[in-house]
């Protein structure tokens, strides 16, 4: 299946919400869908595995406990989406050089969007690392440096997240909407499994307000 810009971030910002997020937190997931979507990185079946977490446990439980020292989560692993949103209202304390150490954290790329956001809200090069993979982030582009396969780690034990000198080895990631790649079906399916519980469930009075005749007979 293939989707839109547009409608890969409005899906994926429904089943956000679907999962429990509040609307900003879901709006920004959106967001994020289509940051990566737009460079080819953009995975419904990993946005389903985050939401899916949020789906059974508190999503206090997938946040930072602690802002000061490590970040970590009490839930087996920080959710991408809370610590990005987290690392962005402290964008200017990065880009002053602070260095923000994350625990064990899912999905780590989806840190990407929003640390590209803390990079051009303060015009600074902010770099991410995990695994052997550093990714840095600017108003200019982004760069990729060490073990590429690394990006789509599902999991790892740690993230450094802190101001860079320089943008190295700019990659060309952007692709054109052209290109976007087919969505599996069954991801698909969880995503919108999701996003109908941001759906009013009809009613009787709804439905005779909608489009149609109803019980008015207009011949």
């Amino acid at each position: 299946m293939r989707f839109s810009l547009s409608e890969i971030e409005t899906m994926s910002k429904r089943a956000a919400r679907g999962a429990g997020l509040p609307w900003g937190l879901a709006e920004e997931a959106g967001k994020a869908a289509r940051w990566l979507t737009v460079r080819g990185l953009f995975s419904a079946e990993r946005l389903a595995c985050i939401l899916g977490r949020h789906d059974r446990h508190n999503h206090a439980d997938l946040a930072p406990t602690d802002l000061d020292g490590v970040w970590q989560a009490t839930s087996g692993g920080l959710c991408p989406l809370i610590a990005g949103t987290a690392l962005c209202d402290i964008a200017a304390d990065i880009a002053d050089s602070r260095t923000i150490e994350l625990g064990e954290t899912r999905e780590p790329l989806w840190l990407a969007p929003y640390v590209a956001g803390a990079a051009k809200l303060t015009g600074a090069v902010i770099s991410i690392a995990w695994d052997d993979v550093i990714v840095t982030l600017s108003d200019k582009g982004e760069g990729i440096e060490g073990n590429k396969s690394a990006l789509m780690a599902s999991r790892t034990s740690g993230v450094r997240c802190q101001h860079a000198s320089q943008l190295n080895a700019p990659t060309a990631l952007t692709q054109e909407s052209a290109r976007i790649p087919a969505v599996p079906t069954t991801a698909w399916s969880r995503l919108e499994a999701l996003a109908q519980r941001t759906y009013a469930p009809s009613t009787e009075a709804s439905r005779l307000s909608g489009a149609g005749a109803g019980l008015t007979d207009d011949n």
